[in-house]
């Protein structure tokens, strides 16, 4: 059952849509719906998420990243994004990295959790938010290891598609632990290097 007052018709039109088609990695051409659930749901969290830094031509940075304004007041007091994990893929030079946050977050009326990636830039995908998958929300004890398996999923993506080398730095673990994000990373990148240090940020 869907809650009337907690997403416009919009809203619901994107995300019938996204679910329809739940496609765990996005296409390009799927992008805008991604990023249009990634926004319903991270709303709350907004200040938590990946900031980019800028360089400017006369050599002063600029941190920021966007932010919208959410158009139904009580969704920020009833969708709680779980933090998954946040990564680093990797330091393009001294004190310039390249995070990247996981969230899970349950719809309510849809009876599904969607995983979204943050990232401090636009400049891959197009948008700084994106929601690259779902699962359903039955069996709560298993939150953890469906998140798990799209965000492998995603990573796989990364490898395979994008030739994109395994991230560097686990910044810090959530609801996927340390261990279990390693082990993940050993799947995808299994003739590859493994992370960088090893190292988890605190």
């Amino acid at each position: 059952m869907i809650i009337p007052s907690l997403y416009t018709r919009d809203d619901q039109e994107v995300i019938e849509r996204w679910i329809k088609h739940c496609l765990t990695v996005p296409a390009k051409e799927g992008l805008a719906d991604s990023n249009k659930v990634a926004e319903i749901v991270l709303s709350s969290v907004q200040g938590r998420l990946p900031k980019g830094i800028s360089i400017r031509e006369d050599g002063s940075t600029f941190i920021g990243r966007k932010t919208w304004h959410c158009p139904v007041a009580m969704r920020n007091n009833l969708i709680f994004p779980i933090h998954l994990l946040d990564i680093n893929w990797d330091d393009s030079q001294p004190g310039f990295s390249w995070p990247e946050s996981y969230y899970a977050t349950f719809l309510p009326g849809y009876n599904v959790y969607a995983v979204t990636i943050s990232q401090g830039s636009a400049d891959t995908l197009g948008y700084y938010d994106a929601a690259v998958g779902c699962f359903d929300a039955k069996k709560i004890d298993q939150i953890a290891e469906n998140a798990a398996r799209v965000v492998q999923t995603w990573w796989q993506f990364q490898h395979t598609e994008l030739k994109k080398n395994g991230w560097k730095e686990l910044l810090k673990p959530g609801l996927i632990n340390s261990e279990s994000a390693f082990r993940l990373h050993k799947e995808v990148w299994s003739n590859v290097e493994t992370p960088g240090s090893g190292c988890i940020r605190s």
